[in-house]
C-alpha cells in the first residue's frame, strides 16, 4: 500500500475506533434492550473536508450515526497526512478494500459485544478535492449473513408468541419500532419478495391492533410507528421512481415526464394503496394525497377509491325525501335532506344503518346539506355536520327508536368520529344519538347505561359537561337519579363539581347512598366530588341542612375515607 494510503488508513482507523469504544463504554450500560434490537451501529461515513479560511482546519469528518438534514453530528478532526496526495486510484484500490476488512474483522471479532454492530452496515466514502475536480464518492453495504438470519428468526419466533397467538403475551412498547422497521425491511422480506406482501403486512398490523384493543395510549402508539415505517416507504422507495419531490417548501410529488418513469411495478403500486389505506385511518389528508400519486399511474383501483369507495358498501341511495353518497375507502358521508320533515331523517338513518350492517366504518367524517340547524344544549360539542344531523333528527319523536338502533349499531369502545380533528372535542360514534335521546326521553335510559359503560374516561371528557344538562332535564327521583351518578362516574379527570346539586330531601340522599354503598372507594368519591365538590364541603352542608337531610347527607360522608383527596 501506498505509504500515503497507510497513513490516511492508520488515522481514519485510530479515530474511528476511539468513537467506537467511547460509545461501547456508553451501549454496554444499556439494560433493558428490546428483543427485536438487533443492533445500534449499522452506517459509517468517512468525509474529507475542505477546511474554510479562518475556521479549525478539520480535514477529516466521521458519521457513526445516518447524518439528519438538520443537525451535524459527525465527529471532526485534523489529519496530519497531506491528503491532497492521494489519488482517487489510491483510494478505490488500496484505502477503501483496507477499511472494509479492518470493518468486517471487528465485526467477526465479537469484541464490541452482541448488539454493538447491526446486521447491515452501509459504508460510505465522500473524499472531496479543493480544486473543482468532483468529490470521489464509494459506498458499500456489508451484509452478516449470519446475523441476518438470527434475526429473521428472531422475527418469526417473535409473531408466532406475542402477534399471531390467543396468549395474553403482546409486544412490549419498546418492541414496536423496530417491529414496524422490520416488517417493511427489504432485507427481510420471504425469499422472492421484491416488495411486502398487503396480505401478510395487513394479518400482522391487525395482530398487534388486536392485542392494545384495550390499551388506547398503546395502540396509539402502535399506529404511529408504522404509519412511520409505511410513509418512509412509499416515500423513499416507491414515488421516488415515479415522481420528483416539489422541494422543501413544497410539499409533494409531481409526476415525472412519461419517458423519464419505468413501467410501473404492479406489486409495489399494490402495496402503495395498501399503505395509503392504513396511513389513512389517522391521516385522512395523506391517504387522499396517495390515492390521487396512484390515478396519476393509471391505478384503476385508486381512481374507484376516490370515485366511489371499494365497492363493498352502498355508495349511493336516492330516497323520496333525501340523497346520500358513501365512500368507505375515505371515510366520508353524504346526506342531502330534501324536505325538513320526519321521514326524510328516518331514510337518512336507515341509510347509516345499513352502511354500518354492511362494514362502514363507524369512524367517519359526515358532510350534510340541510336547512335546519339545530344543536343539542351542550356547549363543548363539536357543532359539526354529524352533531347537527342527529340534534335535527330528535326533532321528531316518532323516529327516536331508528336513532336509538343507529347509535347501537355505532356505539364501539376506544373509536372516535372523524368529525373534528383529534382533540378534547373527539367523540365515541353514537354521542351525538346517544346524549340527545337521554335528554329528551325516559325510554332510552338504558342506552344511555350501555354508552357510559363503554365511553373511554381517559381520552373522551364530553360526557363531563352532559351530566349538568342531564340533570336540568329530568327530575331528581328513583328513576333519574342511578341514571345520574353512572354519567357522574363515566367522568374524566378534569370533570368540575356540578353547580348545583339535585339532592335536597333525604330520600335523594338515601337513593344516591344506595347507588354508591356497591362501588368502589375511588368511584364514591368521584360522584360525591362531582355531586357536592368533595368530602368536607358534603360535611359542611350537612351541618346546615334540616334534621332529615342531615343525617342522609353525613350517611353519604361517611361512605369516604376520612382523608380524602378531593377535600378542598
Amino acid at each position: 500500500m501506498d505509504s500515503t494510503s497507510s497513513l490516511f488508513l492508520q488515522e481514519v482507523w485510530s479515530r474511528l475506533s476511539d468513537i467506537y469504544n467511547r460509545e461501547k463504554q456508553r451501549i454496554d450500560q444499556i439494560e433493558d434492550w428490546s428483543l427485536l434490537h438487533a443492533g445500534i451501529f449499522g452506517y459509517v461515513k468517512i468525509t474529507r473536508l475542505i477546511p474554510k479560511p479562518g475556521q479549525t482546519p478539520f480535514e477529516l469528518a466521521i458519521d457513526v450515526y445516518l447524518p439528519l438534514d438538520w443537525s451535524d453530528s459527525s465527529y471532526k478532526f485534523e489529519l496530519e497526512c497531506d491528503a491532497e496526495e492521494l489519488t482517487d486510484e489510491h483510494l478505490r484500490s488500496e484505502f477503501w478494500p483496507e477499511l472494509l476488512n479492518h470493518l468486517l474483522e471487528l465485526r467477526q471479532s465479537g469484541t464490541m459485544g452482541p448488539r454493538f454492530f447491526d446486521y447491515r452496515l452501509d459504508v460510505e466514502l465522500e473524499f472531496r478535492r479543493s480544486d473543482p475536480a468532483p468529490s470521489l464518492k464509494i459506498a458499500e453495504t456489508l451484509i452478516d449473513e449470519a446475523a441476518r438470519t438470527r434475526v429473521r428468526e428472531t422475527l418469526d419466533r417473535f409473531i408466532s408468541e406475542k402477534v399471531l397467538s390467543d396468549s395474553p403475551a403482546r409486544p412490549k412498547p419498546k418492541d414496536l419500532f423496530f417491529f414496524a422497521s422490520w416488517l417493511l425491511n427489504p432485507d427481510l422480506l420471504p425469499e422472492g419478495r421484491r416488495v411486502p406482501d398487503p396480505a401478510r403486512i395487513g394479518e400482522l398490523l391487525n395482530g398487534v391492533n388486536r392485542k392494545f384493543r384495550a390499551q388506547p395510549e398503546r395502540l396509539a402508539q402502535w399506529r404511529g410507528e408504522y404509519k412511520r415505517v409505511l410513509r418512509q416507504w412509499a416515500e423513499t422507495y416507491f414515488l421516488p421512481a415515479y415522481f420528483t419531490a416539489s422541494g422543501e417548501y413544497s410539499p409533494g410529488f409531481m409526476l415525472k415526464p412519461e419517458d423519464q418513469r419505468p413501467i410501473v411495478d404492479q406489486e409495489a403500486l399494490d402495496f402503495f394503496l395498501f399503505a395509503a389505506l392504513k396511513i389513512g385511518e389517522s391521516d385522512p389528508n395523506l391517504r387522499l394525497e396517495y390515492l390521487r400519486y396512484a390515478a396519476m399511474l393509471d391505478s384503476e383501483t385508486a381512481a374507484r377509491y376516490l370515485k366511489t369507495g371499494s365497492g363493498l358498501v352502498e355508495s349511493e341511495r336516492i330516497g323520496r325525501l333525501f340523497r346520500g353518497t358513501a365512500n368507505d375507502i375515505l371515510q366520508q358521508i353524504e346526506l342531502k335532506i330534501l324536505r325538513e320533515e320526519a321521514a326524510a331523517y328516518r331514510e337518512a338513518l336507515d341509510y347509516l344503518c345499513d352502511l354500518l350492517r354492511q362494514g362502514f366504518s363507524n369512524e367517519y367524517e359526515l358532510k350534510l346539506k340541510s336547512a335546519a340547524k339545530h344543536l343539542l344544549p351542550l356547549k363543548k360539542l363539536a357543532k359539526s355536520p354529524l352533531h347537527r344531523f342527529f340534534a335535527n333528527a330528535l326533532q321528531y319523536p316518532e323516529i327516536f327508536p331508528a336513532i336509538a338502533e343507529y347509535a347501537e349499531l355505532a356505539m364501539q369502545e376506544f373509536t372516535w368520529y372523524n368529525d373534528t380533528p383529534p382533540s378534547e372535542k373527539s367523540v365515541m360514534p353514537g354521542t351525538y344519538a346517544v346524549f340527545g335521546l337521554g335528554l329528551y326521553s325516559s325510554a332510552y335510559f338504558p342506552l344511555l347505561l350501555r354508552y357510559m359503560d363503554l365511553v373511554d374516561t381517559e381520552h373522551q371528557s364530553a360526557q363531563d359537561e352532559y351530566a349538568e344538562a342531564f340533570a336540568q332535564a329530568h327530575s331528581p327521583d328513583v328513576h333519574t337519579l342511578p341514571i345520574l351518578v353512572a354519567i357522574l362516574r363515566a367522568g374524566g379527570q378534569s370533570a368540575k363539581p356540578m353547580k348545583s346539586a339535585p339532592i335536597d330531601s333525604a330520600e335523594l340522599a338515601g337513593i344516591v347512598h344506595k347507588q354508591l354503598e356497591p362501588l368502589a372507594s375511588h368511584e364514591r368519591e368521584t360522584v360525591l366530588y362531582r355531586l357536592f365538590g368533595g368530602q368536607a364541603k358534603l360535611v359542611r352542608l350537612a351541618q346546615k341542612a334540616e334534621p332529615d337531610l342531615r343525617g342522609a347527607l353525613q350517611n353519604l360522608a361517611a361512605l369516604l375515607p376520612e382523608s380524602s383527596h378531593r377535600n378542598r
